[in-house]
């Protein structure tokens, strides 16, 4: 009765072992993005290969590469939350934090297509924050490029 029960024991060992294995790979996978934070037109602050965990969102990025310094509200209904203040600087009167993407091809910023936590982060993104005047009709961008 031992002599059964010694290769499913070592069955189920060798198992937990290799479940724990790749778990743990896919846990320690890493990919690093950019932010740009522009206060004004020619102040550009840099962060440069942030790294973060696979399934991490523009916002938590943010949180990352800033150590937390900004403020947000949160709000539900959009499942987002919107930037008020960034590395110290608010948002004023109808001056906002706006963000955009770095596109490659076009060698371009466009306008974020949703929120930043609605935003998956992929390897080599280049995000941008910047503080804009919205009361003005023309589309705006960070005067900065990577």
């Amino acid at each position: 009765m031992a002599s059964r029960a010694m290769p499913a024991a070592l069955l189920l060992i060798v198992a937990a072992l290799v479940l724990c294995a790749c778990s743990s790979a896919a846990a320690d996978e890493r990919i690093s993005a950019s932010i740009l934070v522009e206060p004004s037109p020619g102040d550009a602050r840099w962060f440069r290969d942030v790294t973060v965990d696979v399934g991490t969102d523009g916002y938590e990025l943010l949180g990352a590469a800033t150590a937390g310094q900004f403020e947000a509200d949160w709000f539900p209904q959009l499942r987002s939350h919107f930037v008020t203040s960034l590395l110290g600087t608010p948002s004023e009167g109808s001056r906002f934090w706006l963000t955009f993407v770095w596109d490659e091809p076009s060698g371009a910023w466009q306008p974020l297509p949703t929120g930043a936590d609605l935003f998956s982060v992929k390897d080599g993104h280049v995000f941008g924050w910047a503080l804009l005047d919205t009361s003005s009709g023309a589309a705006q961008f960070p005067s900065s490029q990577p």
